[in-house]
């Protein structure tokens, strides 16, 4: 796990966020992926943050988005975010989260 950034800046629900989505995320890799390592990074930018879930198993040609990926959607859309995903190798979520600095409120 690696964070670059003033984590204090981060409102709650995007800590929520992240945290639901990097539980998915893992157990994905536990269960289907072969994997040896997990590498989580967050990046808190000035009004976003970036978090990325990366693995070295076997990766997937043509993942099927279940219900897991589906609501790691869904909960990144309730904050205008994004998710996407790679697979070539290993399998990679990138979450593009942005937020109003609790700081300005």
């Amino acid at each position: 796990l690696e964070v670059e950034g003033d984590k204090e800046k981060v409102p709650e629900k995007i800590w929520g966020i992240i945290r639901d989505n990097t539980f998915e995320a893992v157990t994905n890799a536990l269960r289907y992926a072969k994997c040896s390592e997990i590498h989580i990074k967050i990046c808190i930018l000035h009004k976003l943050v970036r978090c990325v879930i990366r693995d070295n198993g076997v990766g997937c040609e043509n993942c099927r988005e279940g219900m897991g990926i589906q609501g790691m959607h869904l909960r990144a859309e309730e904050v205008n975010g994004t998710v996407s995903i790679r697979s070539e190798s290993g399998f990679e979520i990138n979450m593009i989260l942005p937020f109003a600095d609790r700081t300005e409120e």
